[in-house]
């Protein structure tokens, strides 16, 4: 131990950095006993330090101590003093154990050295010694551990552009991590950078900066994060709290504090508004989402980076085929056989192309007759159709650049690493004709077409509406929603109509509410959104109202607030969802193909998007904040009617359509609380008398007026579900 003692610690220069882990180590459990004893209140222990009846705490003392200590070292940097180093170094660590012992009361400014908060400051003491021991055993961190030697050595900006390039690299995967919630992962990584690897890599915590920001509309990846951190974490949390209260004392007792006097909201307080930075990303991120590129783009970007790259790779094939033999072709290779081969793979592309475009006038025209005519921009606009088009036709530019230049050049030896490349396109494009045939499969699948339709209106459920109720069962009263309005001359008000067509369609996708609520707020006005999202807007339609004075408003400011497309789809509103799951429901109730098992599966799909929707929509009109903003926003009322007046008024003659439907507001009537109920009741009613209506016959009116969740999978539908099950033989009697 002495020996190692001497070869990595004193040998090395590291002994001031010794005496700083000890006398901080000391220091932290010395004054970890300290309050336990007076916490205890021990007669014998001396109690607080308090000149004057004034509680002075101990993070005053260690602030004194690492100014003195830190400013002495600082003063004696350019002088040979070991001894004073290491006892200016202890002193420091005295001092920054006092700080850091009451890190929770400089980070709340209050005192909460035994609440929950207070944990906080022995995280902050864990952190300070990991990262001090790793300083003392030779490890540091990235920056610090020899990263410029090679720029040292040859002084070039090449290195020094690949030495600064890889430490942003290691820095942005730090930053990645932390803003996980990966705390200790991020810290022990900037030591060990694989740690960081991993750590960007895998799944946020739920609660952290990047699961807020990246998990809003994908439910999916919220749930597997709240999966690992209860199977994973919570453990070691655990551990670590029975760690921390065996070494520091219990945390979570209540203490007193000095009551706060409570501030009355004065009238005319200004209004909370939405975070400026916050609210401008994400509205950045909706219109990246929203804007359609249009299909040739990527095809001819992978076409000119095919055409570059063919003529790069030909001069360096004909740079290594002539040089002196430090790096040559292989002259066995048949130079026949390879333009041969350049020309199959250049044919086969060609071909494989000629069939995607065959595939796709295929299911588009299938989507559009048999299925829904919304299908057809949703297949147009999918990334595999574009991969696929441009990995084709870029392969085929590839091989025939190479394929001519070799007929051309009349080289002797084949080009190696240019067919190389060829070969592998071929193969990158083989699996995208394999991932383009199983798209198109899943059109012609209605199954998984409605679960494909569904599985994206959940996502947007879950981003349009993030916040669910957490009293189902209970009748909120939600407050009214009061418009601000400022002092101005009376009547003023005004227009915003489209006077200016979208290039990108006249389908309205998105409004930036809370944008348009900082506006309207900065000019003193109530703006209300006439159009809905969904809605097609004409020309010169109204799209704003604006009530106040007229002086700050910005019409182009509010029209930015705006976003047009070509067609409503799932992946723009939870209404889109609906109305194309219904649409496949129709088509398939239709005389020319009548099918009402498909149908039935529709509104499975239905049922589950409702059954999401209905706590959030009910959630977000009960906490809606937004007081300048009026304008039409879906309720309850019009996702029911969306997903099944138009099926009702189609299922004449349908028991099977009826009993599924009936099923499906039974369901929601159980699960909803009863301020949604009138809806549903009201269609309930409506299709009761379309039962009696449409059947004469007691058994076809016991049949349709039955409640099946499967259409017809019993006689009596799930009221028939009376018999249990036995398993094993019955005892006898």
């Amino acid at each position: 131990m002495g020996r190692w003692f001497t070869e990595t610690v004193v040998d090395n220069g590291r002994l001031p950095l010794f005496f700083l882990l000890v006398s901080f180590l000391l220091a932290f459990l010395f004054i970890r006993f300290s309050v336990r004893m007076i916490r205890a209140e021990v007669s014998w222990w001396p109690g607080n330090v308090t000149p004057g009846g004034m509680h002075i705490h101990h993070v005053m003392f260690g602030l004194v101590m690492v100014l003195i200590s830190g400013f002495a070292l600082v003063a004696i940097a350019n002088y040979e003093t070991p001894v004073a180093n290491c006892v200016l170094a202890g002193i420091f660590g005295v001092g920054s154990a006092l700080m850091l012992d009451e890190f929770a009361l400089i980070l709340h400014l209050r005192d909460v050295y035994w609440a929950e908060e207070g944990r906080s400051s022995i995280d902050a003491v864990f952190v300070a010694v990991a990262i001090t021991g790793l300083y003392l055993l030779g490890v540091h961190p990235i920056g610090f551990a020899g990263d410029f030697d090679a720029y040292q050595e040859d002084r070039s900006l090449v290195t020094l552009a690949v030495v600064l390039g890889g430490l942003a690299f290691q820095l942005a995967l730090a930053a990645i991590t932390l803003l996980k919630g990966k705390l200790w992962t991020g810290l022990v990584g900037l030591f060990f950078v694989p740690l960081l690897i991993v750590g960007a890599w895998r799944l946020g915590r739920p609660n952290s900066p990047w699961a807020r920001w990246r998990y809003r509309d994908k439910p999916s990846k919220q749930a597997k994060a709240w999966l690992r951190e209860k199977k994973f974490r919570e453990p070691v949390v655990r551990g670590k709290i029975v760690v921390q209260e065996a070494l520091s004392g219990r945390f979570g007792v209540p203490v007193s504090l000095a009551p706060v006097a409570e501030i009355a909201d004065p009238v005319g307080a200004p209004e909370k508004l939405p975070n400026r930075l916050l609210t401008s990303m994400r509205w950045r991120q909706t219109r990246r989402r929203l804007r359609r590129p249009p299909v040739w783009r990527l095809p001819i970007v992978l076409v000119v980076l095919s055409l570059v790259s063919a003529v790069v790779l030909v001069e360096i094939d004909d740079t290594i085929a002539g040089s002196d033999g430090a790096v040559s072709t292989d002259p066995g290779i048949d130079i026949g056989a390879t333009a041969t081969l350049l020309a199959v793979i250049a044919g086969g592309m060609i071909t494989l192309t000629g069939l995607v475009f065959t595939a796709t006038t295929l299911a588009m025209q299938f989507g559009a007759s048999q299925i829904s005519v919304r299908v057809v921009p949703m297949l147009q606009h999918e990334p595999i159709m574009r991969w696929s088009i441009g990995m084709f036709l870029s392969t085929f530019v590839f091989a025939v650049v190479i394929a001519s230049d070799l007929a051309l050049s009349g080289q002797d030896a084949s080009p190696v690493l240019s067919t190389a490349i060829a070969i592998l396109l071929s193969f990158v494009s083989a699996f995208l004709f394999v991932g383009l045939v199983a798209r198109v499969g899943m059109i012609l699948n209605s199954s998984r077409l409605l679960r494909w339709i569904a599985a994206q209106g959940r996502t947007t459920i879950f981003r349009m509406y993030p916040e669910s109720s957490k009293e189902p069962a209970a009748l909120v009263d939600a407050p009214e929603r009061t418009i601000v309005e400022e002092p101005g001359p009376l009547g003023t008000s005004a227009t915003i109509r489209l006077s200016q067509l979208s290039p990108d369609g006249r389908i309205l996708l998105a409004v930036n509410t809370a944008g348009i609520q900082r506006m309207a707020t900065s000019w003193g006005v109530t703006v209300e959104v006439l159009p809905t999202i969904g809605e097609f807007v004409a020309q010169d339609a109204v799209l704003f109202e604006v009530d106040g004075p007229q002086l700050r408003v910005r019409p182009h400011r509010l029209m930015a607030a705006l976003v047009f497309g070509d067609t409503h789809s799932p992946s723009v509103s939870p209404a889109a969802a609906l109305q194309a799951i219904v649409d496949i429901a129709l088509k398939a109730l239709s005389p020319a193909i009548n099918d009402p098992g498909r149908a039935v599966q529709a509104m499975d799909h239905l049922e589950d998007l409702l059954m999401t929707l209905a706590p959030r929509v009910r959630a977000e009109a009960a906490d809606s904040a937004l007081t300048r903003i009026r304008g039409t926003r879906r309720t309850w009322a019009d996702y029911v009617t969306i997903s099944t007046d138009e099926i009702r008024h189609f299922s004449k003659g349908s028991t099977q359509v009826q009993r599924r439907l009936r099923s499906l507001l039974v369901t929601l009537i159980e699960a909803c609380p009863a301020d949604q109920h009138p809806p549903l009741d009201a269609r309930l009613a409506a299709l009761d008398a379309q039962v009696a209506r449409e059947w004469t016959g007691a058994l076809d009116i016991e049949l349709a007026s039955a409640s099946d969740p499967q259409g017809l999978g019993s006689e009596r539908g799930s009221a028939g579900r009376v018999h249990p099950l036995v398993l094993g033989v019955e005892p006898a009697e």
